[in-house]
């Protein structure tokens, strides 16, 4: 009797647990939508006209006495103002929200800016001033000449004092492990420090920008109390500005003059010198650069003069010079004459030369380019014209495959430093000292690298090309491009085609392997295949609909045998065929954010379309798209209920004045949004401007169809834009940082002070 009274009550309980089981899991799928309203949005609610009140009255008595510049009648009305809202507020009655308004619109009657900014704070510390109106005020208050001055002048204080911490703070938490390391770091982060005390410029981007503001102000109020010390700051900051426009043109001519470019080095020696008259320096290198701009142009004079005197061969110049001009012309023959007639003669190198032309003509490429060298080898090319010009076409322009000899050399060399002293393969880390110092202070960080040396030897394999690579693949392609049957033609390509494979674009890769003439076609294929999917992926990854159609249909086209060129195919089809003028999409989360947009005033939805529950036919998180003319597309969640799903959609055509209505308070909307929450940025869109202009206008009847005039904008809500939580900076002035390096096996944890933020308008002072 027990055991059957047991054995049943298991079998209960087993049961229960599977029919909770079963519950939970039903209650885990997403329920069906159901079927969406027949008609999605209200009916148009037309208000009744409502009289102007007292308050009315007094707010257009307020408006008119200040736009005549009546202080006192504009004072009278704001007193007016104040006795309605003490009346209604004694009567618990909701305010008329006009006081802060009209107490900012009596301000802005004060003829004197400074005035005004001081009735701004005033108006702030007061209760009632909240919203737009407070946000604006208070963008206003902050935007004081002086005050911007004194706070760029703050920020440079902090920054230097930032890096000063910081170099301090950075070598001794990474010495916390490693404490026998601690005064080296120590050493070099001084040096480091030291160098970028020494070359940094006489006045920083804020500097810059301090000096704008004074200058404006200065010019605004010239008669105001303390423009006196502000001329002082104007001037010592200007002089500081033109150091440093000499120190940057200064730098620039030694950079030109380096490389060869006389011209080029003299005028930034001479722009130094309007900068800083009588300088030294600038005077030294203008100096300089005229010579070797004056021998230089004399070469050019000299390159341009034909030979004179008794010993010239005149005969076999002349038959040199025919044979040079005939198209069928024995030229070998005649150089030949003429050289061994005088090795030694004021032509020899000339008869050389022609033999040169000679051999480039037949296309001996290497015989051509050893004649050439030989003939660069001859003399001193400043007295010898041939040598000069033999030196010019072996520059890396003319003599393409000898760069790219040159540039893969140092390319494998500079991968083989990577491989032994990782990051510092191309030398000291810190260039504003002397490098023989320099290299003092870096060589033991350099000799610590050597620990990583294992890792980077399995890394080797994978490792991306070198920056370096890149200049040997622009020798390899001009190579290519100027000697389609050239002697190394096959060798370029094959390496043009491996490293393009390398760093992943198979775009070039395959280009390049079409003119290859030994390539196997399942390498071929393998790189078409690659191809075409990265193609496709860059043509998916492009918002302009018009271009992201012409880019399927080049995909389709160049790669047709290939999956990637087969779906490339298909979405430029459905993209065509459900193409419209425009497409400004209004999320749900946009909606739900901003209930004034979806409300009766705005689209009018029904309220059950965004109450989250999908048995109604619940909106889908797409929500409205404006497609052109007064069309918009609603879309809704599907028989399935997932939001990943697409949506069904239906369309509906608004009057000319709710579409009008609408796309006013929606740009309203996106503005308070912006000037309430900073993180609400809208962002500009020239096409979204100039369609909602029409619709404002009543000009929608005809949609425009160019390609040009098709906008994409999507309002997004904050918290689709931004995910639940938003990320905010934090309000203590420094990060901690946790840095790692496997080179040397390193690890260290330090608190680093942030440099203040940068204005949007520093790339202005640059």
């Amino acid at each position: 009797m027990t055991d059957s009274r047991r054995s049943s009550g298991a079998s209960r309980a087993a049961l229960a647990a599977l029919l909770l089981f079963a519950l939970e899991f039903v209650g885990c799928r997403t329920p069906p939508a159901g079927i969406p309203p027949e008609r999605a949005l209200d009916p148009v609610v037309h208000t009744p006209l409502q009289l102007p009140d007292v308050a009315d009255h007094t707010a257009a008595d307020l408006a008119t006495a200040a736009l005549q510049s009546d202080r006192e009648a504009a004072t009278r009305a704001l007193r007016r103002m104040q006795n309605i809202e003490t009346v209604l507020r004694a009567a618990e009655e909701l305010p008329t929200g006009l006081l802060p308004v009209s107490a900012d619109l009596l301000n802005t009657t004060l003829d004197d800016p400074r005035a005004y900014r001081e009735a701004t704070l005033t108006l702030l510390e007061e209760k009632g001033v909240e919203g737009a109106i407070e946000e604006r005020l208070e963008q206003f208050s902050q935007d004081d000449l002086l005050l911007l001055a004194r706070r760029r002048v703050r920020d440079i204080y902090w920054t230097e004092g930032a890096r000063l911490f910081n170099s301090i703070a950075e070598p001794i938490g990474q010495s916390v492990f490693n404490t026998a390391m601690a005064p080296y770091r120590l050493t070099r982060s001084a040096f480091a420090y030291g160098a970028a005390m020494y070359t940094r410029p006489a006045i920083t981007v804020q500097g810059r920008q301090a000096l704008v503001h004074w200058k404006s102000y200065v010019e605004r109020n010239p008669d105001a109390p303390g423009v006196g010390e502000i001329r002082g700051k104007i001037d010592e900051a200007s002089k500081r500005w033109a150091a440093t426009q000499r120190d940057r043109a200064i730098a620039r001519a030694k950079t030109a003059l380096d490389s060869g470019q006389p011209r080029r080095a003299l005028t930034y020696a001479s722009r130094a010198l309007q900068h800083w008259p009588e300088d030294v320096v600038a005077t030294e290198l203008r100096d300089r650069a005229a010579e070797q701009l004056l021998a230089q142009r004399a070469g050019q004079r000299r390159s341009l003069e034909a030979p004179t005197g008794a010993n010239v061969p005149s005969a076999e110049a002349r038959s040199l010079a025919i044979a040079l001009l005939s198209p069928d012309g024995d030229v070998a023959s005649h150089a030949s004459a003429l050289f061994e007639m005088d090795p030694g003669g004021p032509l020899a190198d000339e008869a050389r030369f022609a033999h040169a032309i000679h051999l480039a003509e037949s296309g001996s490429e290497a015989p051509l380019w050893q004649e050439i060298r030989r003939i660069a080898q001859t003399g001193e090319p400043a007295h010898t014209n041939m040598a000069r010009h033999a030196q010019q076409l072996l520059n890396p322009a003319n003599h393409p495959y000898n760069a790219f000899v040159r540039a893969r050399s140092r390319d494998r060399w500079g991968r083989f430093r990577w491989l032994w002293v990782g990051a510092y393969r191309n030398g000291p880390m810190i260039r504003s000292l002397p490098m023989s110092l320099s290299w003092l202070i870096e060589l033991p960080a350099m000799a610590q690298s050597l620990i990583g040396l294992p890792i980077r030897l399995v890394q080797w394999p994978f490792e991306k090309p070198l920056p370096s690579a890149r200049i040997t693949a622009v020798h390899a392609r001009r190579y290519l491009a100027r000697r389609e049957d050239g002697d190394h033609v096959d060798e370029l390509r094959s390496w043009l085609i491996g490293f393009e494979a390398q760093r992943g674009n198979f775009v070039s890769a395959h280009m390049v392997a079409l003119e290859a003439r030994d390539l196997s076609h399942k390498k071929l294929a393998t790189l078409e295949k690659k191809a075409a999917e990265q193609s496709l992926s860059a043509a998916e990854w492009e918002q302009n609909r018009a271009l992201r159609i012409a880019m399927y249909r080049r995909v389709a086209s160049d790669y047709p045998d290939t999956p990637a060129g087969r779906q490339a195919g298909h979405n430029a089809r459905a993209l065509a065929q459900n193409t419209t003028p425009t497409r400004i999409r209004v999320t749900r989360g946009f909606l739900q954010e901003n209930r004034d947009v979806a409300g009766p005033r705005g689209l009018g939805i029904a309220p059950q379309l965004l109450d989250e529950n999908p048995a109604n036919g619940e909106l889908h998180p797409d929500g409205v798209a404006f497609l052109g003319g007064r069309r918009i597309e609603l879309s809704f969640l599907n028989e399935s209920g997932d939001e990943d799903d697409p949506p069904r959609t239906a369309h509906e055509t608004l009057p000319n004045g709710r579409f009008a209505r609408l796309v006013s308070l929606l740009e309203e909307t996106s503005y308070r949004n912006s000037l309430l929450d900073r993180d609400a940025t809208l962002i500009p869109d020239a096409q979204r401007d100039v369609f909602f202009e029409r619709a404002r206008l009543g000009l929608l009847e005809e949609p425009d169809w160019r390609p040009g005039a098709e906008s994409d904008f999507v309002y997004q809500g904050m918290r689709e834009r931004y995910g639940m939580v938003r990320a905010r900076e934090s309000i203590l002035p420094f990060d901690l940082v946790l840095r790692g390096n496997l080179g040397d096996f390193s690890f260290g944890a330090f608190p680093r002070l942030r440099p203040p933020k940068k204005t949007a308008d520093a790339f202005l002072y640059r």
